[in-house]
């Protein structure tokens, strides 16, 4: 994980506990997990997040921590058939979830993929599997501590805090320029 989400994700986590208990129904960031206290097979990207914070609630979304770990791996045979999870369990790891539906991580490219909210069916009858990120610093940057938060969870606790720290612009510096 690059240093400055570290270090975000650190100030974030102060924030937070300085307001508490008022920030704890849609923002918690716990303290990170001791390093052998993490399953050898989470992929790597999750173990570096999960040495900086064992658990995130931000918002809409939940990012699992080493407790929950064990009961939603077991739910990966559980996923719809057009998702194709359920057929190769193991490629896949449970990140967390959106609104209350599945957040994965494949685990061969560490791409972060999602059911999109198309409809206001239930994401195992949508039908829709795909990528929302190439990997977890980006989705992590982009849509959980960033300014892509709005288009999946709308206008919340979270984004007021996120808006609060600075958050919820695209810092044009991170743009790739015009080709």
């Amino acid at each position: 994980m690059n240093p400055d989400l570290r270090d975000l994700i650190v100030e974030l986590r102060a924030d937070l506990e300085a307001d508490q208990p008022a920030t704890l129904l849609w923002g918690q960031i716990n303290q990170g997990a001791p390093a052998d206290k993490i399953s050898d097979d989470v992929p790597q990207p999750v173990r570096e997040l999960l040495e900086v914070a064992d658990g995130v609630r931000a918002g809409d979304f939940e990012i699992l921590g080493t407790a929950d770990l064990d009961y939603w791996r077991n739910l990966l045979g559980h996923m719809p058939e057009f998702s194709g999870v359920a057929d190769e369990p193991a490629e896949w790891y449970y990140l967390g979830l959106l609104a209350r539906e599945p957040l994965l991580l494949r685990r061969d490219t560490g791409a972060v993929w999602w059911c999109p909210q198309t409809s206001n069916d239930p994401f195992y009858v949508r039908e829709e599997f795909e990528e929302l990120m190439p990997n977890l610093e980006y989705f992590l940057a982009a849509y959980v501590f960033g300014p892509l938060y709005i288009d999946v969870a709308g206008d919340d606790g979270w984004w007021e805090f996120l808006d609060e720290h600075g958050l919820t612009t695209v810092d044009e510096d991170d743009e790739e320029p015009d080709e």
